[in-house]
């Protein structure tokens, strides 16, 4: 049983294509990841400034009323 130089070739090629393949899957995992937390990071900061907002909302609203008195006092 001796092993031509075809089916050498053909094992080199098969390793290289496989060797690709888990290079492309690891990088496919690695940029999914980067992903997600970036995805994570926006969502967080999304609801922080949601609660910023209310608080504001809340603030300004305040101000209205004390405008509104202010300017019912001087009547």
């Amino acid at each position: 049983m001796t092993i031509t130089l075809s089916a050498v070739y053909i094992i080199i090629a098969s390793l290289s294509i496989l060797g690709g393949a888990i290079g492309l899957w690891v990088k496919t995992q690695n940029d999914m990841t980067k992903i997600k937390s970036r995805v994570y990071y926006l969502e967080t900061k999304d609801d922080e400034l949601k609660a910023m907002l209310t608080d504001v909302m809340a603030k300004l609203q305040h101000i209205e009323i004390l405008l509104a008195e202010n300017q019912i006092k001087r009547k």
